[in-house]
């Protein structure tokens, strides 16, 4: 039976979250696997996770968690975990997952989880959900002091209001039913576009975490100006726009497995991959 996590157990959960995370054949993609970085993602989640957080125990000692945050806007949830030290996977994380997600608003109808292609146990539970596996995403990461050699292009500015349309037109093709609307990219991230004659040919969007380290999340280029290094550009000048607003550690994005194209920039600027990841999503009946 699941039970909510009690405020003075914080500790505890934390160092069961911080101890399942430093797997990848455990971990969920959406924390990092350094403590301190753990504690300060946890902290910045929409809801509260000691609120959102449940939990089994097995003769008193906690064995499985998992906890979730939404967003009303897109009518999503993300389960963080589910973690489990002992039991069988499908059966202690269905039980976390129903249970984290008995708390979501009523408007919430699609849930995911996502992690590393080497935690099995995830993508049973997903299996055994019925819901349907997203592509293989790479993580790349770079150091930050390795993007100031990257390169910059005219017509580069900060996104405006005025440029929500071509946004949309450009987000909604390259990243349809994601996880932030068009209008998100100018509330909750740092979004710059690129001008050409006076029409917005491309974008990129990101944020500087709560873990300190910068995230490129979204980039998209018209196909009429595709190999003309307007990417390497934007890339360049949001990487530094985020670098210049904290002191982050490194620079990190996702690639889905068949962009080899946008694969093959990304290693040109020096980052490497460091994990391949899975997602999985669909209601709860």
């Amino acid at each position: 039976m699941t039970e909510p996590i009690a405020t003075t157990d914080r500790g505890e959960l934390l160092a069961f979250i911080v101890a399942q995370q430093a797997s990848p054949a455990s971990a969920t993609a959406y924390l990092g696997d350094e403590a301190a970085g753990i504690e300060a993602e946890l902290e910045g989640l929409d809801q509260p996770w000691l609120d959102t957080a449940r939990v089994i125990r097995r003769d008193g000692t906690l064995t499985a968690a998992a906890l979730a945050e939404w967003d009303t806007e897109v009518g999503r949830a993300w389960v963080h975990g589910p973690w489990a030290a002992e039991g069988t996977f499908v059966e202690v994380g269905e039980a976390l997952v129903r249970a984290v997600a008995a708390q979501c608003p009523a408007g919430i109808t699609e849930f995911e989880f996502s992690g590393d292609i080497a935690n099995t146990g995830m993508a049973d539970l997903g299996e055994h959900l019925g819901w349907r596996a997203t592509k293989v995403n790479h993580a790349y990461a770079v150091a930050a002091d390795a993007i100031t050699h990257w390169p910059s292009t005219e017509g580069v500015r900060l996104a405006t209001q005025d440029d929500l349309p071509a946004l949309a037109a450009l987000h909604g093709s390259e990243f349809p039913n994601t996880y932030a609307t068009t209008a998100q990219l100018l509330t909750r991230h740092t979004t710059l576009v690129v001008d050409r004659g006076g029409a917005v040919v491309g974008y990129a969007s990101g944020q500087l975490q709560d873990d300190g380290h910068a995230y490129i999340d979204f980039m998209a280029v018209d196909a009429g100006y595709r190999g003309l290094g307007l990417a390497r550009g934007l890339l360049g000048g949001l990487a530094r726009l985020l670098a210049a607003s904290g002191n982050p550690g490194k620079v990190h994005l996702t690639v889905e497995d068949d962009r080899a194209p946008a694969i093959t920039l990304y290693e040109s600027l020096g980052m490497r991959r460091v994990l391949s990841l899975r997602g999985y999503r669909g209601p709860l009946g």
